[in-house]
């Protein structure tokens, strides 16, 4: 015996005890019109966060929603021109927790004489690669999916969506509408492509340039939902490349014989 007592026969087991470690994360904020975009990084083991308003920096703050969300998190209901203080309380196994330190500034955009852009470019060569998106509202607005619908690889399709999650119905945000520039890489150059796109806004045959690329420019208003679909044109033939052979020299020219005076 070493002196230290046992647990008790018949007696419930000790729970054991969970460490909380500290939540670390940095929030950010981007001012963008109709908008203020905020992005962090989950904690492994966060379930969500809900995000959180102010009209100054010492408070109070208020849910903008009751749902946690995951980041990056569009607040659409600002007021262009109006400041406001966001910070973000994690939602884990144990619960709510409460807010992070931190809290950060955001000012929505008034809507100017050039519409907002967003750029999309997705490789057709590796497809499962996720788009690259950038631009005012890029992945808390917009998000982009591709995917190949032809065997051989000659045909790809890419989704967009313009959503926000806190505007769930279906009334139109004319402020929010984007023009997406869908930029599709990895292509034979000079090769015919078919473009479809359901709706208005892309021509009906692109050629790509030297380096591979095709780029054309939806409107996407918000809510909304576009697919453009590139395939290989096959009742267009590839435009032959121009080749003049090797270049030879001209021949010499020939002096006029001198004129006989009579």
């Amino acid at each position: 015996m070493n002196g230290r007592p046992g647990p008790l026969l018949g007696a419930p087991p000790t729970p054991e005890k969970r460490v909380v470690r500290p939540h670390r994360t940095l929030l950010r904020s981007r001012d963008g019109i109709g908008h203020v975009q905020l992005d962090w990084a989950p904690a492994p083991g966060t379930a969500g966060y809900v995000v959180l308003r102010a009209d100054h920096y010492e408070g109070p703050y208020a849910p903008l929603r009751p749902r946690p969300v995951l980041p990056p998190y569009a607040d659409t209901h600002a007021e262009a021109g109006r400041g406001y203080w966001y910070r973000i309380a994690p939602r884990t196994a144990e619960g709510p927790q409460p807010p992070l330190p931190g809290p950060v500034r955001g000012c929505a955009l008034a809507p100017g004489s050039e519409p907002a852009h967003v750029r999309v470019r997705v490789d057709a060569g590796t497809p499962h690669r996720p788009a690259h998106i950038t631009g005012d509202g890029a992945r808390a607005l917009v998000t982009a999916t591709a995917a190949v619908t032809a065997a051989d690889g000659s045909a790809i399709e890419v989704r967009l969506v313009n959503a926000a999650p806190d505007r769930p119905g279906a009334a139109s945000v004319p402020v929010l509408g984007r023009h997406v520039t869908v930029e599709i890489a990895g292509l034979e150059p000079g090769a015919p492509y078919a473009l479809r796109a359901d709706g208005p806004g892309c021509g009906p045959t692109a050629y790509p340039g030297p380096d591979g690329l095709v780029r054309t420019t939806l409107v996407l208003p918000l809510p909304g939902r576009r697919t453009l679909r590139l395939s290989r044109d096959r009742t267009h033939p590839v435009p032959a490349k121009e080749d003049s052979g090797p270049w030879t020299p001209p021949p010499p020219s020939r002096s006029a014989p001198p004129s006989s005076s009579s």
